[in-house]
């Protein structure tokens, strides 16, 4: 592969930036054909020919033949990368390649720990950039992780594409089960990060005691101490806020989930099988109901168009209320002691119209109740029916009698 001159690489992209962000739409392949037109489309009367550009596409690193067929293209994967980090989006790397990182980094700490062995400072500088490059890598895969997820949340909440509740969970789920536990098992409970990395920040400490006198290999002892304990700070920090953010929205999701699908299966069965099949009363407890005494909304219009120009008079004033509350209230007590003081009570009625002449209906009939409970007395009653004149009133009944308690 040819050197590119990095003037005439940016110079390209600065002319054809249009070109290139909506060539990015098809970064995962596009044909010749579909590449000519979109030349074509930002192209000006002055611009070169649609093939020369093709080729210049090519010669520069932007675009390459695809693997699977010879008249089409796709974006090469390290443009590809500078585009959507421009343009933050983001492809999410899965925790698998986060555990390759953690895996090289061991590799290196070994190789870092014999270049202290033998005290080779090249040695132990070379194994270090390729340290520090796995390093910034996985910082920024973090990084770009968590941005990712945060605005696929952010889209997933504000649903401006009207997506179902399953399809928004699907969404939700995925991130969650693939990228997040994974992570979290690694982080917090595996503890496999802080393994790899507490590994080679002892092998950094003996490093540091071995080259200290070395005034070109300690700070790169330094820096690599300072690289390693920002990775640790940023990937953790990366998953709590992607964390914060999913967790609630994807136990909304899975309960709005849960239901759409119990929903639609109660929907096919009573579809295919009745409402009967359901057993809806026995299982929520649903008691029948039925309206009854409706009328229809011309009913209702025809009885208001009779209203029209009625004018209401004025209420008729209240009586002044002639009975006498006070003669109606007997104490409980003292009734008891009554009772009891005239039992046995042949007939409770003629006992209570004599002693309480005055009482109303109602407090005639509460006494007599009260006689009835069994807590003054016990009581018995008479084979025939008696007619009794109480308060202008004829009550027919068995005749009561009450007896002291023995």
């Amino acid at each position: 592969m040819t050197v590119v001159n990095p003037q005439t690489f940016f110079r390209f992209a600065a002319d054809h930036h249009e070109l290139l962000v909506e060539l990015y739409q098809h970064r995962d392949g596009i044909t010749e054909a579909e590449l000519l037109q979109l030349i074509r489309q930002f192209s000006g009367d002055a611009s070169p020919s649609a093939s020369y550009l093709v080729e210049r596409l090519r010669e520069l690193g932007f675009i390459d033949f695809a693997p699977h067929a010879t008249a089409q293209y796709e974006m090469t994967r390290p443009f590809a990368e500078l585009m959507s980090s421009l343009l933050r989006e983001y492809r999410l790397t899965s925790v698998e390649v986060i555990q390759g990182y953690f895996t090289a980094m061991d590799s290196m700490a070994a190789e870092i720990s014999q270049a202290i062995s033998a005290k080779n400072g090249d040695l132990f500088v070379r194994a270090m950039n390729d340290a520090a490059e796995h390093i910034e890598r996985m910082r920024h895969d973090s990084r770009r992780n968590r941005d990712e997820i945060i605005a696929t949340a952010m889209r997933v909440k504000s649903n401006r594409d009207r997506m179902p509740p399953k399809r928004r969970y699907e969404i939700i789920n995925r991130l969650w089960t693939r990228y997040l536990v994974p992570l979290r098992d690694m982080i917090d409970t595996a503890k496999a990060m802080d393994a790899s990395l507490d590994r080679l920040e002892r092998v950094l400490e003996d490093a540091e005691a071995c080259f200290q006198i070395d005034g070109a290999v300690g700070p790169v002892v330094n820096m690599g101490r300072a690289r390693l304990r920002r990775l640790r700070r940023d990937v953790v920090l990366d998953f709590r806020e992607s964390i914060r953010e999913i967790a609630p929205l994807y136990e909304e999701l899975r309960k709005e989930n849960t239901l759409a699908r119990g929903a639609s299966h109660a929907l096919e069965v009573m579809k295919k099988q009745g409402l009967t099949k359901m057993a809806l009363p026995q299982i929520l407890g649903i008691c029948n109901w039925q309206q009854q005494g409706l009328f229809s909304d011309s009913a209702l219009g025809a009885y208001i168009v009779t209203l029209r120009g009625y004018v209401p008079s004025r209420p008729q004033p209240l009586r002044t209320g002639t009975g006498n509350t006070a003669r109606d209230h007997i104490r409980i007590d003292e009734f008891d002691a009554s009772v009891v003081g005239a039992m046995p009570i042949p007939d409770a009625l003629i006992w209570l119209s004599s002693s309480y002449p005055d009482a109303s209906l109602s407090t005639v009939l509460r006494l007599y109740g009260r006689m009835h409970s069994g807590q003054l007395g016990v009581t018995s009653f008479g084979q025939g029916n008696e007619d009794y004149a109480v308060c202008d009133v004829t009550l027919k009944a068995h005749p009561m009698r009450l007896d002291a308690v023995k």
